[in-house]
């Protein structure tokens, strides 16, 4: 099952208090497309998850990830990066977290 680190559980919760998004709001992950047509994975902020989420936690931080990606993102870690535009939410491997 995914995990998330204690880093990106984190900046969900920054997130939410960011855009004020209350807590009876649910963190989800579900699978998307780009407008190129390329495999994104979607985060948002959702009233409740979907009765086939599968649900993964840091501490306090639930993430409940669709069940399209449960396999995919099944040896995942999510994490976050640096980047030029600050934050981002990456997925690394589990054998690279060793």
């Amino acid at each position: 099952m995914l995990q998330v680190s204690q880093q990106a559980a984190s900046a969900l919760e920054a997130v939410r208090r960011n855009q004020e998004v209350p807590e009876s709001h649910d963190t989800r992950l579900s699978p998307a497309q780009t407008p190129s047509g390329d495999f994104a994975i979607r985060l948002e902020f959702v009233e409740g998850a979907e009765e086939s989420d599968e649900m993964t936690e840091q501490g306090d931080t639930q993430v409940f990830v669709a069940n399209d990606l449960v396999e995919p993102l099944a040896e995942a870690v999510m994490d976050v990066q640096e980047t030029d535009e600050g934050l981002a939410f990456v997925f690394r491997t589990t054998s690279e977290e060793a």
